[in-house]
Order: structure tokens, then C-alpha cells, then sequence
């Protein structure tokens, strides 16, 4: 049975409208597997007759979806949107997903979308995004590089599409969130925020920049009801590292924490964090950060 599918559903979210950004797939071009269950640890629809492997936002929106939520899936490609509500809705079993194409990096659009938002139910957030959300491709899909490989627009790119994205998100939507009786935020940082490597030069630099910007709003609006809690994920099989060239820079940084992907490269499915989120989003307390590493990764919180 596919993870999806299996993800035992409730009605813990239900009534509620989460916004979701950066929900997207890609073809699956490796299987990693699972440490203890040998099974492999990527979620993934079918689309066109291909198997796709779920990023992270898209598997977030389905395990909320199966929680009860009305999930609002947000990206920049409608056909991927369409593929992603036509699957989500036949996991879940009824039409629970709603999707808009928007650009969140253009201001007008993000001021445009939040307007048109309906006020029916109680408005929850999830900012997943990273560099998918502006024009900037990566040379082999590959974030990992030695300082003197790095390009200085990688390095421009990478932090500022994420917190250019994420204020303009926000500053939209605090008038909305103040209103309400309680709101929850989740941002998705990563375990790169607070521990470092030799090739993280751009992308623990563009991960601490978030993760420092969500500890600064959780600081500013809890007093408001507002909870915002930063979600650090470790390596998560979203198809990122099933290209060669990322495989082998991922064992390069690890040989600095004793060579452990030498044997085996163990990730995480990007499901375990949906369900990180749901636990944030219904706990009773507010949970100001939350880290998930899967079975085998290196679990130190810091450098």
C-alpha cells in the first residue's frame, strides 16, 4: 500500500483552512529505503503513467487533508496543482483540496490572493519554500558546493527568493490572522539552519535566515494568539538527492561526521513532516520548533 493511503485519517483539522505553499513533484530517478522497514521512504503519485516523488509541501497538504483540513495548495504550476488535488482527493476520499498558480515573489499576486481568501473558516499557514519558488535553476539539482564553486547569485537567490517570499506572505496575512481566535504558523526551515558543513556555504546561510526570521515572528506574535513554529527537517526524499552528483556531495559532508552515508544514504519521507504538522497544529500547547531527522541521519542539533 502506498504511505499515503496508509496515513490513518482524523478529524483533528477538520474545520479549518491551511494554506500550503510550495507543493510541487518530480520524476523518480532513485529509491532509498527505509533503515529498519526496508521499505523505500519517498511518497509519490502516479502522473502520466510516471511514478513522481512528492516534495515536501505536497505531502504536507495530503497528510493534512487526511486530518479533516481544507487544504489551499499553492505554486506556480497549475498543471502540477491539478495533478496534486486530483490525487490528493482520491487518497483522501472527497474533495478536500482547493489550489491557486501564484508567484510569491510578486506582490501584487500575493495582495491579490489573500484578499480573495474566504472567511468560512479559520485560516492556518504552512510556508514551505525554497528555491522552486523563483526562476533560479540549480546546476545538477545541487546545493552542496565548495566555497569556491559557488556562484554569487546562488548565493543572492537562495536566501532571497525564500525570505522575500515568506514576508510578503505574511505581511498580507497578519491583518486576517489578528482577527481570528487563535492562528497557527508553520515555517519550514531545515536541520541546516543550526548545523553546519564544509559545502553548506549557501544553503545553511539561506536556511538560517528563515529560521532566524520565524524566531522573530513567533517572539512578535504570540501575544496576539498568533503561534508560529519553526518545523527543521534533516534530509527528506523528495527526488533532491537522486541525482549522482548530490549523492556524492552528501558523502563528502559526511565524511566530516565519520562517514556514515558511505554505506548507506537514509532519508526521511517528506509525509513525516505533514505529520510533525498536524502534531504542531493541534497540540494544545504552542511549540515554538520542532526538528525531524530520518532513522540513520546524523542527529546532532548543532555544528
Amino acid at each position: 500500500m502506498n504511505r499515503l493511503e496508509s496515513i490513518v485519517g482524523s478529524k483533528r483539522l477538520e474545520g479549518k483552512r491551511i494554506l500550503v505553499t510550495g507543493c510541487g513533484y518530480r520524476p523518480a530517478a532513485h529509491i532509498f529505503q527505509d533503515i529498519v522497514s526496508g521499505e523505500p521512504s519517498h511518497d509519490s503519485i502516479i502522473v502520466d503513467e510516471k511514478e513522481m516523488k512528492l516534495n515536501i509541501g505536497s505531502a504536507i497538504a495530503c497528510v493534512l487533508a487526511k486530518n479533516g483540513a481544507t487544504v489551499h495548495m499553492i505554486s506556480t504550476s497549475p498543471e502540477k496543482l491539478k495533478n496534486l488535488k486530483q490525487s490528493i482527493d482520491t487518497i483522501v476520499g472527497k474533495a478536500t483540496t482547493e489550489f491557486t498558480a501564484l508567484n510569491l515573489l510578486e506582490e501584487e499576486e500575493v495582495r491579490t490572493f489573500v484578499k480573495g481568501l474566504p472567511n468560512d473558516k479559520p485560516l492556518y499557514w504552512v510556508q514551505s519554500v525554497g528555491l522552486g519558488a523563483g526562476s533560479y535553476k540549480l546546476k545538477d539539482d545541487n546545493p552542496y558546493l565548495p566555497l569556491e564553486e559557488i556562484p554569487l547569485e546562488l548565493l543572492e537567490q537562495e536566501s532571497q527568493i525564500v525570505l522575500r517570499a515568506t514576508h510578503l506572505m505574511m505581511r498580507e496575512l497578519l491583518p486576517r490572522f489578528r482577527k481570528q481566535k487563535e492562528s497557527r504558523i508553520a515555517i519550514v526551515s531545515s536541520m541546516s539552519a543550526i548545523r553546519g558543513y564544509s559545502y553548506g556555504g549557501t544553503h545553511c546561510a539561506a536556511k538560517g535566515a528563515i529560521d532566524r526570521y520565524a524566531n522573530a515572528a513567533m517572539l512578535a506574535l504570540y501575544k496576539h494568539n498568533i503561534f508560529v513554529t519553526t518545523i527543521r527537517p534533516g534530509g527528506i526524499d523528495t527526488g533532491m538527492y537522486d541525482n549522482p552528483i548530490v549523492q556524492e556531495a552528501i558523502m563528502v559532508v559526511s565524511d566530516e561526521y565519520k562517514g556514515q552515508y558511505r554505506q548507506h544514504q537514509t532519508y526521511a519521507p517528506p509525509t513525516s513532516v505533514g505529520e510533525a504538522i498536524t502534531y504542531v497544529f493541534t497540540a494544545s500547547a504552542h511549540i515554538p520548533s520542532l526538528n525531524l531527522v530520518a532513522k540513520g541521519q546524523m542527529p546532532n542539533e548543532g555544528s
